[in-house]
């Protein structure tokens, strides 16, 4: 419940700490003259630990990334990831799709650290049952561009997911934190 209670807290004040510079936000972005979408594909991997007996192992993935044609801050950006990526330990396999807005900021020239929201739809295929449940999520990033296209990163993330019972009696959750190292190309 505590890490539950961390997280909701952690993405209100995400959403709401620069609310009273809402009147220079840029909303549509996309629709705007001189909007750059500088989309981006990576490659993950990195480690998961999905919690309830299972065992921390290795995730596979890949990531769509570009700037958030919604909604753009007045300053810095607002970049918007898409994963998949896959997870195999004794017979119990998780997919997971997320999109994860990253409030980005450039510390030093190709440095950029973000943080930010999720949300994801979990897919647990454990050989008894194959279920689904939805997550909310929250976590954070560093991109390093090493020569333009190309870019390393690492991000780090906690996701809590809905309850069912995946073919047992009772119900559980899929609770998980990971950690993943990426390499990317920007077009």
């Amino acid at each position: 419940m505590k890490k539950r209670n961390l997280a909701l807290t952690g993405a209100i004040l995400l959403v709401t700490g620069n609310a009273q510079a809402a009147g220079d936000w840029n909303f549509l972005a996309g629709t705007k003259d001189g909007f750059v979408a500088e989309p981006a594909i990576s490659l993950m991997l990195g480690q998961m630990d999905p919690g309830n007996n299972m065992d921390s192992d290795i995730i596979t993935g890949i990531e769509l990334s570009l700037n958030c044609p919604l909604l753009q801050p007045p300053s810095n950006r607002i970049r918007q990831q898409a994963s998949y990526t896959t997870y195999d330990d004794n017979g119990v396999k998780i997919t997971s799709l997320e999109i994860n807005p990253h409030y980005v900021v450039e510390v030093a020239p190709g440095l950029e650290i973000g943080g930010g929201p999720g949300l994801g739809y979990v897919m647990v295929d454990n050989g008894v049952a194959d279920d689904a449940v939805f997550g909310l999520q929250l976590g954070v990033s560093a991109h390093y561009t090493l020569q333009s296209p190309l870019f390393i990163g690492a991000e780090a993330r906690y996701q809590i997911t809905g309850e069912d019972n995946f073919g047992a009696a009772s119900k559980s959750d899929v609770n998980n934190y990971r950690i993943a190292l990426k390499v990317g190309y920007s077009f």
